[in-house]
């Protein structure tokens, strides 16, 4: 019998973030993995703000950032009739580009998944808390009230041992045996296309030089097909839609991608991996049952368009890590748990959802091609396609653990593309670098604990007194930070926002809403707290 905190299903990048974020708390964590390497046929490409934040957390930024393509491909998407002939579109890529920008301490990133789950499996392999099974399925999940059980099997001898796990985490793909095994069903919608995926080795970069782009497109006499740059030079993947559902041949993949490319050039072509796919968008009715969990594509599914499948799984996962292990600490009840589904199936489901809207606007592009129309109007329709920082910096999650804003939130024109910062209870804290030299952003103060962040002008010794005696008196991880200059927009001089360890804002109110003597009482309104003295409830999570 192996005994471990945690059991996680799928060795994937959700599965080794949540293993690396688990050990960041001191939780232990054992993955099984049926695969015996990582994925080097990758399907993700694009690592957005939010999980280069987590990144940054996990001291993995920079190797992240290493292996991505310059802001030279990032800058904009290209259609054209050929890669060599007429553009139809460039159009502004701003939530792919890998520039600074003010919302954010880091930079989005254009990579590969195995480039990814490399840099996170190594960093696994270094870490004592986290175990790694590869060449090992899942056959059995069973779970009580006191935990669950996970019968495993190695499929190299087919020798079978059992794990007893507190929780154990699906995080095994769009096929996953966790989501059948608690009986959670996957709502999806498949789109009525079907495409051949293809990685191949090619040196194109004399035919995309002055015309480089993170994803281009390609209106041939034989039908669309998309080039995704991998490495900038000689690695690719390219996607062929096909009706028929039938792999194309490797010849007439090859003369494909040479129509494609627009030359009668004898380029060197060389197909590393190939297979078919339906997009079939969806997201499961529970995200849990009991003991079991579901995240990545175990959890929602999302078509290829506008690169959020990952990201969605890794926001999940950061969702649910530290929940967990507040609650094997004994920091806070186990109905925290539940504040999962509530909260993150709601993002889950609107980007998903945002994903289909852009593919269906990209698609007009094409349909005004081939119709030989003016395809300006779907140009304008398709600006969304990599500029949706308000779906993705802008939500505002809702449950029993943040508090009600009594303010809307700020106006905008187009709620996918424009985003504004705010201060409020639900919402992502906003950025802001709290050293003259731009090293340290008030996010690097989130991760482990929740902390209390007063305006420059908020009289902090009585709010890190009363964070001083929550936590003395409770043993709950919470600490006090100030911001050090008043102009640190959009923070209130005056304000106080009370941060999870996740980067979301629990609540947030003005230093002159509190009485002298109730500092204390406000501010355990807002925290998971599990008892303050022995046998007395302190709070209740529907307060």
């Amino acid at each position: 019998m192996i005994n471990v905190p945690i059991c996680i299903i799928g060795c994937g990048p959700i599965g080794l973030a949540g293993a690396l974020l688990l050990s960041r708390f001191g939780i232990d964590s054992l993955l099984i993995e049926r695969r015996g390497e990582v994925n080097t046929h990758p399907r993700s490409r694009f690592v957005d703000t939010n999980t280069m934040e987590l990144m940054r957390f996990l001291g993995l930024e920079k190797a992240v950032e290493e292996t991505g393509l310059g802001p030279d491909w990032t800058a904009c998407n290209r259609w054209f009739s050929a890669l060599t002939k007429q553009q139809i579109a460039a159009i502004p890529s701003p939530t792919f580009h890998t520039v600074p920008r003010s919302t954010s301490p880091t930079v989005p990133v254009m990579t590969c998944q195995d480039h990814v789950e490399n840099i996170l499996l190594d960093e696994a392999r270094t870490d004592e808390r986290i175990g790694l099974r590869y060449r090992t399925e899942a056959v059995a999940v069973t779970q009580d009230e006191h935990g669950t059980t996970v019968v495993i099997r190695d499929l190299a001898s087919g020798a079978r041992s059992t794990v007893r796990a507190d929780y154990t985490l699906g995080t095994d793909g769009p096929h996953s045996f966790a989501r059948e095994a608690i009986g959670s069903v996957l709502e999806t919608a498949p789109l009525a296309t079907f495409s051949q995926d293809v990685i191949f080795e090619a040196d194109l970069s004399r035919y995309v030089e002055g015309r480089k782009g993170g994803l281009l497109y390609n209106a041939t006499p034989s039908g669309m097909l998309v080039f995704q740059p991998l490495n900038g030079v000689t690695r690719w993947r390219c996607q062929i839609p096909n009706a028929a559902n039938e792999p194309l041949s490797e010849a007439e993949t090859v003369r494909r991608i040479r129509e494609a490319v627009g030359t009668d050039d004898d380029v060197p072509i060389s197909i590393t991996s190939t297979g078919m796919w339906q997009p079939t968008p969806g997201c499961v009715d529970a995200l849990s049952q009991g003991r079991v969990f579901l995240a990545g594509d175990a959890a929602h599914i999302s078509v290829p368009t506008g690169g959020m499948g990952n990201n969605i799984g890794f926001a999940g996962i950061r969702n649910l890590a530290w929940k967990l292990a507040y609650v094997l600490k004994e920091h806070a009840p186990p109905e925290i748990l539940d504040t999962y589904h509530i909260e993150h199936r709601p993002i889950a489901l609107e980007r998903v959802a945002a994903g289909v809207k852009t593919t269906e606007c990209m698609a007009r592009i094409f349909f005004a091609f081939y119709a030989g129309e003016d395809t300006s109007e779907a140009v304008r329709h398709t600006r969304q396609y990599a500029d949706y920082d308000g779906v993705l910096l802008g939500f505002e999650l809702e449950s029993p653990l943040i508090g009600k804003n009594t303010a809307p939130p700020p106006a905008v024109e187009n709620p996918v593309m424009d985003f504004v910062p705010a201060v409020r209870a639900g919402r992502r804290a906003p950025h802001v670098w709290v050293d003259e030299q731009q090293g340290q952003s008030v996010l690097d103060w989130f991760g482990t604990e929740y902390v209390l962040i007063g305006g420059a002008s908020v009289a902090a010794e009585r709010w890190r007194s009363a964070v001083g005696w929550v936590a003395n008196r409770t043993g709950f991880p919470l600490r006090c930070e100030q911001l050090p200059v008043t102009e640190a927009a959009p923070y209130d001089p005056r304000g106080l926002a009370l941060v999870r360890p996740d980067g979301i804002i629990a609540d947030c109110w003005n230093d002159a809403d509190g009485r002298d003597d109730d500092v204390e009482t406000r501010l355990r309104r807002h925290l998971p707290l599990r008892r303050s003295d022995p046998g007395k409830p302190l709070v209740h999570l529907s307060q």
